[in-house]
């Protein structure tokens, strides 16, 4: 039987186990919460509507205990965000939660994939691997795939809802997105130079519209989830822009970014290499050692 948990299940955690058994990725799937209550609860709520919708997944509330054999732990618990944030604050306390969770799952004897949706992705994908010792084979973050969904919308809402659109933004979660312009097409088209600033600053700037407006993001980035697990699940070929631990691709090591990634028979996350241009590739340079040097400054303030 297939399983996966989701720990949090606040907005972001409820939906995507709403998506996941919609779409019958798994056979069940475990909400847990620190608010064990809440977790149970919203359990509930969905499987009052989810057989009536034709799904045949279960849902139900639990404990992190229950990661003993399950395939998937997805990491959506955080502190409570507050407008106008700093990344600093919000790592050192995501990171405290993060930690929390983890150990609780490694203890377990859980083995499998872990997939990170808290934020910032991009470090706390590389602190599980540097500071908590988690194999760089078993995490992945959601990286910059909501970022190249939001690019596509972006692209939609400037050339027209009816035009064939890709794009792909690799890089950090936020303001270091690089968008690797040569696959963001518009009907096989290359966009304009001197349009690509400002459809990158749309696709950056949409979250800080959702923040205004109601408090958090949840719909967006859970259906990205649900499209990371899907292709875990499947092997599907194509790649998408996850957070990963780097190794020297493209010359960048010891951080995590988003890059084209694609799972291998076992799960596991492989880049795959593109041909970037230099302007795309100055750009992942640079948000690297921002990133480096965040780590390390972020990383003094923290008591493991």
């Amino acid at each position: 039987m297939s399983k996966a948990v989701i720990v949090g299940s606040g907005h972001v955690g409820s939906c995507l186990a709403l998506l996941l058994a919609l779409e019958g990725v798994f056979d069940e799937v475990v909400l847990t919460d620190k608010r064990a209550a809440r977790a149970r609860a919203e359990a509930a709520d969905m499987m009052a509507a989810l057989p009536r919708l034709g799904a045949r997944s279960l849902v139900r509330g639990g404990a992190v205990s229950d990661c003993a054999d399950v395939q998937v732990a997805v990491i959506t618990a955080a502190a409570p965000v507050k407008l106008g944030q700093t990344r600093n604050d919000m790592f050192v306390k995501n990171s405290a939660v993060v930690t929390d969770v983890v150990r609780e799952i490694e203890a377990t004897g859980f083995s499998g994939l872990y997939l990170m949706v808290t934020n910032p992705v991009d470090v706390l994908t590389y602190f599980l691997v540097d500071r908590l010792g988690i194999d760089a084979s078993r995490v992945v973050g959601t990286g910059t795939l909501l970022d190249t969904m939001r690019l596509e919308d972006a692209l939609h809402a400037a050339y027209g809802a009816d035009k064939q659109v890709r794009a792909l933004a690799l890089g950090e979660h936020g303001e270091g997105l690089a968008v690797d312009w040569s696959r963001t097409l518009v009907e096989g088209e290359p966009v304009p130079a001197d349009e690509r600033e400002g459809l990158r600053r749309a696709a950056i700037e949409a979250a800080y519209t959702i923040m205004k407006g109601k408090g958090s993001t949840s719909y967006g980035i859970a259906a990205a989830a649900l499209a990371v697990l899907k292709a875990w699940k499947t092997g599907a070929p194509e790649p998408l822009p996850l957070s990963v631990v780097l190794d020297g691709t493209y010359g960048i090591s010891g951080i995590a970014l988003a890059m084209s990634v694609r799972f291998d028979a076992a799960g596991r996350p492989v880049v795959v290499k593109h041909d970037l241009d230099d302007e795309t590739r100055s750009t992942l340079t640079t948000a690297a050692e921002s990133m480096k040097a965040f780590y390390a400054e972020a990383g003094s303030d923290l008591q493991l």
